[in-house]
């Protein structure tokens, strides 16, 4: 069945070129120039500003910052590491140390401006001045005045080109000639229409291209100079506009144009396309750093870099109908399958892709695996279902599911599916369906054993039988991503969690190989055995290269990938004879797979401390400036991002500590001698091999000045006697006053054990006991005297101490309500209730604080009840260091208490009690709060009082039955 159609065309496998845009970071995407300054910095010139790029952060200075112009055209670097921009304006600027200097801030500016250079180039002579030129030219000096003007060339406003001759002599190339620097010599060029725009010297022949009319065809004219004057020697016609010219390998020129990068050979006169560079390119400025990295800047398209390790990209500019590559596949005659996920596969042969569009009628069909069987038939799983290409390009759809994962062995192919594991069998044409056994990864090892993984399971086939494979418990509980033949035998295994496993027998266990080992990552998502052996796993964080040795040995090599594609952008990988080729998001990237070497570590360096750049000076901060930032940046154009940096600061806590950010703070240093030791790595290469030093030094604050602290000691000296005749003072007062405390407290206490021992009580005690008596009821009448004895014994003794143990304070509470229930006849029931986690003997309280408050509960709260059962609650408990006491009565209440009070009377025993308070918190310092609280009525009446008393924790840690301690 017949279900797509095919198409072939010529391929061009793309350099690879990462583009820079404003959504990198650019101020915009019109660039002037490209330049690379002495740090290795990138500068791009832009109609809004300049900006300087690390390899990962933009840094852009415009007209806020003090740029005297938005539209800067180019960028130069003199001797003493200045930056000169050329603005459109042609007012004088410069960058150092990351700071703007202008008129407006800066004297060499001023004069600049005031000899009226207009300088719209600079330039090194050959005695290693530093030169602007423009309609003057100026020679920078470190001191006043400055700038020296050089006398016999003036030129009117237009681009000037700097070149040195053969003989070392300096020339500047103007409008319509040419100036001999040294000689003062002037050659004029006779164009035919308009001025010359750009130049180029070789070191034989001086190259122009003028700037004339739009309907005129682009010349280079080749000029060489002859008995005292410059003759055309040749004039090439160029096929589009010229912006630039610039030396390429051998004698050629590389020309930077409208219609992209082109190769001119003098000798033949030759121009053709530069196939190393992106073709159709629009280029106005062509740059090659120290790393070898090509820079190239459009009027309209931003930059684009081309990484030194190279790299090529297949992509729809090469032939392909779509970008987006999930699948790749190697060949037997080393062909090249790749699938998208909009229903193409691909065969790549050479300089010719062929495609094959699979038609579905949604429109989505992701190609999830390509494989080639032992007929040369292709084997396609997607999301739609199971295809098989013939070699004469015939497609026949096989079976619908969604397929993840296939193997062919001999004549039969195994496809796993969400659902299923089909057997194809390409003989008979029969499908075998084994529902049930979900399937993500399938493998036939060198043994003929089918191999299977799916969710947290992985099983082999032996005699057609399914068995789990239990070498490993840890295959139990992860996703099986893929499973390849191992070389030598058994399979390799990888997981979405736990790295890669390698099992040589369905019998033994399992080896496993993690980031401990050496991955980049545990999630190994793709795996590849080479022809040569070598085993390449693609992860999230990259690509690593395995070896396996017979001795059980390994070795791990990362394999490092150009700036600007991460791990995981990566779908899948195959290699074939030195070329790797993997499938991205924007196509398929073809590496050289033998080249395995790291990339070198980031340049570093350390920028500014608080906000000021370093200038070389001694860093001292004064004590109150103790809190201190340090800003750097790591320059990597090819290693990858993020970048990762290391530092140590010495006579500090020397912990090595990791970052990624750009910056880092130094808080509340102590004063003394630091040194800051900085390291910093890219993905893809090592650690810097010397760290980056920064020295500094907290000064002392000023009264440790040796002079300060001879004052001071003699001032506190001073004050220390005078505190001391102060504070004996003080004693001999607060010990007076203690002995006022305690002589109050003592007769408080005494008023309330008066109060709380009062003839009433006694009087109704004796009572109670005659009227017992009376009506021979002689057990309950020996029982009361017996706990009023007890009570009044209690009373006495605790009387003398000013806290007790909790328990002590309950046992005589216990005993005076018992008394108080024989009096009134079992009125009402009383409970104590002990908190959780409260250990009477432990906890202190000011000895018979609580009795006052039981006993004005029973005498004024319960014994006026007459038409239900009286209750009394005693509470304690610990709360916010706090010990709570709760006195609460289901009596009459307060208000109607009232009623039962005789004229004129005065409870003497609460008033002591709140004197006794006030004094406890005199004498210790201490708040003891209390609440009264009115219950809420019930419908049998008045719903009593609560009465809440809040004293700070105190722990019995001596014996508190003595009142001296």
């Amino acid at each position: 069945m017949l279900l797509c159609s095919t198409q072939q065309v010529a391929a061009t496998w793309q350099p690879l070129a990462r583009h820079i845009t404003m959504q990198d970071g650019l101020p915009s995407n019109v660039v002037y120039d490209v330049y690379e300054d002495s740090k290795g910095f990138i500068w791009f010139c832009t109609d809004q500003g300049v900006s300087r790029y690390d390899g990962s952060v933009f840094h852009n200075y415009s007209i806020k910052d003090g740029v005297p112009d938005i539209m800067v055209f180019r960028i130069r670097e003199d001797q003493q590491q200045r930056l000169w921009l050329i603005c459109y304006n042609q007012k004088a600027c410069y960058l150092l140390h990351g700071k703007v200097y202008n008129s407006t801030n800066d004297e060499l500016c001023r004069r600049v401006e005031a000899e009226d250079i207009a300088y719209d180039e600079m330039f090194t002579d050959r005695n290693g001045n530093s030169c602007l030129a423009g309609k003057k030219i100026g020679i920078l000096s470190a001191k006043p005045p400055y700038v020296h003007i050089m006398r016999g060339i003036t030129q009117p406003k237009n681009p000037l080109r700097h070149f040195r001759d053969q003989h070392g002599e300096d020339h500047i190339t103007v409008a319509a000639g040419v100036y001999n620097i040294n000689t003062r010599a002037y050659f004029p060029l006779y164009i035919s229409e308009g001025y010359i725009g750009i130049s180029f010297y070789d070191g034989r022949s001086v190259f122009t291209t003028g700037v004339g009319a739009p309907d005129k065809p682009q010349m280079l004219d080749q000029w060489q100079l002859e008995s005292g004057r410059y003759k055309i020697v040749k004039q090439h016609p160029i096929p589009a506009r010229v912006y630039e010219i610039g030396p390429a390998k051998g004698n050629n020129i590389i020309l930077s144009t409208a219609g992209g990068m082109l190769l001119f050979d003098p000798s033949s006169g030759k121009v053709i396309p530069d196939t190393t560079f992106p073709a159709g390119l629009q280029v106005n400025r062509m740059r090659t750093d120290r790393e070898g990295n090509r820079w190239l800047s459009t009027l309209k398209n931003g930059v684009y870099c081309m990484s030194a390790g190279g790299g090529r990209m297949i992509d729809q500019r090469s032939g392909l109908n779509w970008s987006n590559i999930l699948s790749v596949g190697l060949g037997k005659t080393g062909d090249i399958f790749a699938g998208d996920d909009a229903g193409h596969v691909y065969r790549i042969r050479q300089d010719k892709v062929q495609t094959y569009t699979l038609h579905t009628p949604h429109g989505n069909n992701r190609v999830l695996f390509i494989k080639e069987n032992i007929k040369g038939e292709l084997l396609v799983g997607s999301d739609v279902g199971l295809y098989r290409i013939d070699p004469d390009n015939k497609v026949h759809f096989l079976t619908v599911d969604a397929y993840k994962a296939g193997a062919a062995s001999g004549n039969l192919f195994y496809a796993g599916s969400a659902a299923t594991l089909t057997i194809y069998d390409r003989n008979t044409g029969k499908l075998i369906r084994n529902y049930g056994h979900r399937t993500t990864a399938v493998a036939v090892d060198q043994q003929g054993i089918l191999w299977t993984g799916g969710i947290k399971e992985v099983h082999y086939y032996k005699d057609g039988k399914r068995m789990p494979y239990t070498g490993d418990s840890l295959l139990t509980d992860c996703f099986i991503s893929n499973i390849t033949p191992a070389p030598g035998g058994g399979v390799l295994i990888g997981s979405n969690t736990l790295g890669l496993f390698i099992v040589k027998d369905p019998r033994l266990p399992a080896r496993r190989l993690n980031t401990d080992n050496g991955l980049s990552s545990n999630n190994c998502k793709k795996v590849f055995i080479a022809r040569d052996g070598y085993i390449w796993i693609a992860s999230d964080a990259g690509i690593d290269r395995l070896q396996l040795f017979p001795d059980d040995n390994f070795r791990i090599k990362r394999f490092s990938l150009p700036q600007g594609i991460a791990g995981n952008r990566i779908n899948d990988m195959v290699e074939n004879d030195g070329r790797l080729f993997v499938a991205t998001g924007q196509g398929i990237l073809v590496l050289n797979s033998r080249d395995t070497q790291q990339y070198q570590p980031p340049r570093l360096y350390i920028e500014t401390v608080n906000g000021n750049a370093l200038t070389g000076q001694p860093l001292r901060f004064a004590y109150k400036d103790r809190n201190l930032q340090v800003t750097y940046a790591g320059l990597s154009y090819n290693g990858g991002t993020p970048l990762q940096y290391k530092y140590i600061l010495s006579g500090g806590t020397d912990d090595t500590l990791y970052t990624q950010t750009q910056s880092i703070d130094f808080t509340a240093l102590s004063s003394g001698a630091y040194e800051l030791l900085l390291w910093c790595r890219s993905p893809g290469s090592p650690w810097t091999a010397q760290p980056v030093r920064l020295a500094f030094t907290i000064q002392p604050p000023f009264w440790r000045h040796p002079l300060v602290i001879v004052l001071a000691l003699l001032l506190a000296a001073s004050v220390l006697a005078l505190l001391f005749r102060l504070r004996i003072r003080k004693v001999k007062k607060r010990v007076a006053q203690q002995a006022r405390n305690q002589q109050q407290l003592a007769e408080l206490e005494m008023n309330a054990l008066r109060a709380q021992i009062n003839p009433h009580f006694i009087f109704n005690a004796l009572n109670a006991i005659q009227f017992y008596y009376s009506q021979n009821d002689e057990i309950t009448a020996n029982h009361y005297m017996t706990s009023f004895a007890h009570f009044i014994r209690l009373t006495l003794t605790y009387s003398q101490a000013h806290w007790l143990p909790l328990s002590e304070e309950v046992a005589m509470l216990r005993t005076y309500s018992e008394l108080e229930q024989i009096r009134y006849q079992q009125l009402f029931a009383v409970t104590f209730d002990i908190g959780p986690g409260l250990i009477e003997d432990r906890v202190a309280i000011p000895a018979m604080m609580i009795q006052p408050y039981v006993e004005n509960a029973i005498n004024h709260g319960l014994r006026y009840l007459k038409n239900r059962k009286g209750r009394l609650n005693v509470s304690f408990s610990i709360k916010d260091n706090t010990l709570c006491c709760i006195v609460d009565d289901n009596g009459i209440g307060r208000k109607q208490a009232a009623t039962y009070k005789q004229a004129q009377h005065t409870s003497m025993g609460m008033k002591i009690t709140h004197q006794r308070i006030e004094a406890i918190n005199r004498m210790y310092g201490i708040t003891v709060r209390m609440e009264i609280t009115d219950n809420p009525d019930t419908p049998e009446g008045p719903g009593g009082t609560r009465v809440s008393l809040y004293i700070p924790l105190k722990l019995t840690d001596h014996d508190l039955k003595h009142p001296d301690r």
